[in-house]
């Protein structure tokens, strides 16, 4: 059952995307595999959950395992949908596609950097500069709002950093959430109040 707010307060639905095809627990990045149709099906078996009150606009990151998803629903549904550049996952370089134990072998003193201090991957993002970038997209994306229910597709990555940005949780402690594919939270935004976690559930079902 949704947690009823004020109406004013703005809800935020954030939806990580489900399993895609190709290797699982890689650094995907800028990669564009699309969903699988497990990946597909846990999307809307949480958003048969999570829809009350209804969803009035949808937002997406432009890489395909979210925008493809957030399209066909958003078409469904009838309401608009805002694809949103700067809410894409952080480039990792050289990196992309590997496993974090392939990094480790590979470069240990640099993939503890990344780890630990959020240092770019060699031709990759830094935590800096994802958070900087993921901070003004979001700004953007709830300038004005005043009431609704907003859902938001994107990556794990976007997702630690709005959980810092909303909550002040410490960089280092944002690897401690478990965000498997399809994971969620929501968010309720308030002119004047600090934003609300409403619910943090990394369980697809």
């Amino acid at each position: 059952m949704a947690i009823e707010l004020p109406p004013q307060a703005t809800r935020v639905t954030v939806l990580r995307h489900g399993a895609v095809q190709g290797r699982a627990h890689v650094l995907r990045g800028i990669l564009e595999d699309p969903l699988s149709p497990e990946g597909e099906a846990a999307m809307t078996a949480v958003l048969a959950r999570l829809d009350a009150p209804v969803v009035d606009a949808v937002l997406s990151s432009p890489q395909r395992r979210c925008l493809d998803f957030a399209r066909a629903w958003a078409r469904r549904r009838g309401v608009p949908l805002h694809v949103v550049a700067d809410l894409r996952e952080r480039a990792f370089g050289t990196w992309e596609g590997l496993s974090t134990v392939e990094v480790q072998a590979l470069d240990p003193q640099h993939f503890r950097r990344f780890h630990l201090d959020g240092a770019a991957p060699p031709g990759g993002e830094s935590l800096a500069e994802l958070r900087r970038r993921v901070r003004a997209a979001w700004r953007e994306c709830v300038a004005g709002a005043v009431g609704g229910h907003r859902l938001l597709i994107t990556h794990a990555g976007v997702m630690r950093v709005l959980l810092m940005e909303l909550l002040g949780l410490p960089a280092r402690h944002a690897w401690r959430i478990a965000l498997p594919p399809a994971a969620h939270f929501q968010v309720s935004l308030l002119a004047g109040e600090a934003p609300v976690l409403l619910s943090l559930n990394p369980c697809a079902a």
